[in-house]
């Protein structure tokens, strides 16, 4: 066994595990630009093994051996340029075809020149394609923009990688002319160094490839890359947060604004209370305007009315600390029924209410209960407003057994789907096209924190039932 070939065993190996790799790791699931990577290694693979077979066996250096070599060592080159254009467009299986019938042609017109003309002469068509492919596939790579990948460093590599494969194929071309041509049967010890750096250089190209499907996200992709799927979570992870981050900071203005005109509210209707009560008490002094008090009677009552919806926006959009104090349940569900009652109205719900429990008192932050709850009445609501249900009701029950205040919100809208049930308290796991998956996760936060348990199932007769349980002050 002649030296090359134990040159030509290692980068055997490593292409068989850089394909491997490639493969598994996609779970067989391979796009098109890693379909025609896959094709380009194990046409290199087949390259490896003709050459190391043929300078094994003599008897083996036949023309259909040199024939299918060309065709394998060209092909390989030709699938490299398609995998690395495939990264950002589309290509064709006709062009792959056209490069077929083309790669065949043309070694068959390099075998004829072979016996017919010169035995060098091969050497001098084959390097010449392979130097015009690769010349193609550099300028590709430094043409790529978009999806991230003119800036990423494995691309770079690879720009190198066709570089260095160019001045290989120059300094091949260029050996044609001289006394010592690069032969790949029994090369001289210059030559077989020559084809080793060769090698190298492709192994290079391949495992820059790799690292580059383990380290690039294509946001054009419709199936998860298995090589970075971890990185793809994180990325889409990033821009969920940074689209809640938009959220909140949207809610923290609407909150700002909200309690800020709660408080410039809170004066003149105060003002009007004082000055309609101060009228009232006139009319009844001057005797026989019964009407006109009751009318005023009925004014003071309304006001009172937005009096009340006003301290409430103002208690649930205040910015005091998360205090841990008894309150009532209760009480605090009713605040929340005079905000959410006008959107039910309009919306021709009908609310129904039971409270088979006296007061039920629990240790814990109103504040953050009442976000709990106007976050499952809002739930309800646009559920029932998906669906094409003219049962438009949302029931809310109060009780309580030893140790919990039990809250039941059930509404008639289109229910969840089984496909979420398990996870649709996770961070990001929306129950609607447009939803930013936050809210049932920070009810169960909240819920969590108290001490409670929040569940949500479908009912049998349609809709869903949102279950709160909170421990009773002792």
């Amino acid at each position: 066994m002649n030296t090359f070939v134990l040159v030509l065993v290692i980068p055997t190996l490593l292409t068989i595990v850089s394909a491997s790799t490639l493969y598994f790791s996609f779970k067989g699931r391979v796009d098109t630009s890693g379909r025609y990577f896959l094709l380009a290694e194990f046409l290199w693979l087949i390259t490896l093994l003709i050459v190391i077979a043929m300078n094994i066996q003599p008897s083996l250096v036949v023309t259909a051996s040199f024939f299918t070599l060309s065709v394998v060592t060209l092909l390989s080159e030709v699938t490299i340029l398609l995998s690395i254009k495939a990264l950002t467009k589309k290509i064709t299986f006709r062009e792959l075809i056209y490069w077929i019938v083309f790669v065949v042609i043309y070694c068959g017109f390099i075998e004829y020149c072979r016996y017919a003309i010169s035995p060098r002469l091969p050497l001098l068509f084959v390097s010449s394609f392979s130097l015009f492919v690769t010349s193609i596939t550099y300028f590709v790579c430094k043409q790529i923009n978009g999806n991230g990948l003119e800036n990423n460093l494995f691309i770079k590599c690879i720009i190198y990688t066709e570089l260095a494969l160019i001045l290989i194929h120059v300094l091949r071309f260029s050996s044609y002319f001289t006394g010592t041509p690069m032969r790949i049967l029994n090369p001289p010890p210059l030559a077989t160094i020559f084809f080793s750096i060769w090698l190298s250089i492709n192994l290079i190209r391949y495992y820059s490839y790799l690292a580059l499907r383990v380290s690039w996200v294509d946001s054009e992709a419709i199936n998860i890359n298995p090589l970075n799927q971890n990185l793809v979570k994180l990325a889409n992870e990033k821009e969920q947060f940074l689209q809640g981050l938009i959220s909140s900071n949207r809610a923290l203005g609407i909150s700002a604004l909200a309690n800020s005109l709660a408080h410039q509210l809170s004066q003149p209707i105060t003002g009007i209370v004082l000055q309609t009560e101060s009228v009232k008490r006139e009319l009844i002094n001057q005797g026989h305007q019964e009407k006109s008090v009751q009318m005023l009677h009925t004014v003071t009552e309304q006001l009172g009315k937005i009096s009340v919806l006003v301290n409430n926006l103002r208690k649930l959009f205040g910015t005091k600390g998360s205090n841990f104090m008894p309150f009532d349940i209760q009480g605090a569900c009713d605040e929340i029924l005079e905000i959410v009652k006008p959107t039910l109205h309009s919306k021709n719900i009908t609310l129904t209410k039971s409270h088979n429990a006296v007061n039920p008192i629990i240790i814990g932050n109103s504040i953050q209960i009442q976000q709990v709850l106007i976050n499952i009445f809002n739930n309800a609501i646009e559920a029932i407003e998906s669906s094409e249900t003219s049962d438009r009701v949302i029931d809310l029950s109060i009780y309580k057994d030893k140790s919990y205040a039990i809250v039941v919100i059930k509404d008639t809208g289109s229910g969840i789907s089984t496909r979420i049930t398990s996870t649709m308290f996770e961070l990001y796991q929306s129950t609607k096209p447009d939803g930013l998956g936050i809210g049932l996760w920070l009810s169960k936060a909240i819920v969590d924190k108290h001490d409670g348990s929040i569940t949500v199932s479908n009912q049998p007769t349609g809709g869903t039932a949102v279950e709160i349980h909170l421990p009773l002050a002792k």
